[in-house]
């Protein structure tokens, strides 16, 4: 009986949270919109400092190589 109960609160809950997002249809749309711009930022955030941490890698890489380089035709 406990499975069926739970299944009742659950169904109970989705259709309050539907009459709910249809009463305030206007704000939940305006909260859609603004949780989708934070979203695109964040994620361009997250390409931005992975771009940056591979530049760094590479710029790394190269001065090594070049030292290196260096060292073997002064031996």
């Amino acid at each position: 009986m406990k499975g069926y109960g739970e299944i009742l609160l659950g169904l109970v809950l989705a259709a309050l949270g539907v009459a709910g997002i249809w009463y305030f249809q206007e704000e939940v749309l305006v909260v859609i919109l603004g949780v989708i711009g934070i979203f695109v930022l964040l994620v361009g955030a997250v390409f931005l400092m992975i771009g940056v941490s591979d530049v760094r890698e590479k710029g790394e890489e190269i001065e090594e190589m070049e030292t290196e380089s260096e060292k073997e035709e002064s031996d």
